[in-house]
């Protein structure tokens, strides 16, 4: 009864990935922290930042606290959507109904992005918790 995603997977640009991925994230997102700035004057893009940092700080807090360390990987993740955003829009504008902007989602979610952050996390809480057990 409830759509929790769209087809994602075909978006030719990152920000309509945004869109469709998490539907109730967005949904919430849109109407708790995107409105509320642009009612008070935001241009949309200032909104779009502040959505996307509320967002960063929240893929920050879900990842650190189950590791019991904090880091950074996951907020600069989140803010480094913004320039991804930016060039998959340009090349969908250049060159409409191409796959260029699913391509670059594709590398950039696949092969880089998320495995980069999994391994730099696992590299920090191995040597957080290396350094406990040489502590003690």
């Amino acid at each position: 009864d409830r759509v929790f995603y769209r087809d994602w997977w075909n978006a030719s640009n990152v920000s309509s990935y945004w869109r469709l991925w998490n539907m109730p994230v967005h949904f919430w997102l849109v109407r708790h922290v995107y409105f509320p700035c642009y009612r008070l004057g935001m241009s949309k893009t200032a909104a779009t930042f502040v959505v996307f940092l509320v967002s960063a700080v929240l893929h920050e807090v879900l990842v650190s606290v189950p590791f019991h360390i904090v880091r950074h990987w996951s907020f600069l993740g989140m803010l480094g959507q913004l320039p991804l955003v930016a060039i998959t829009k340009h090349f969908d504008r250049m060159r409409p109904g191409s796959s260029i902007g699913n391509v670059i989602f594709w590398i950039v979610f696949c092969v880089v992005g998320q495995p980069m952050a999994v391994l730099m996390y696992t590299i920090d809480y191995w040597k957080a918790s290396r350094a406990e057990v040489c502590d003690a």
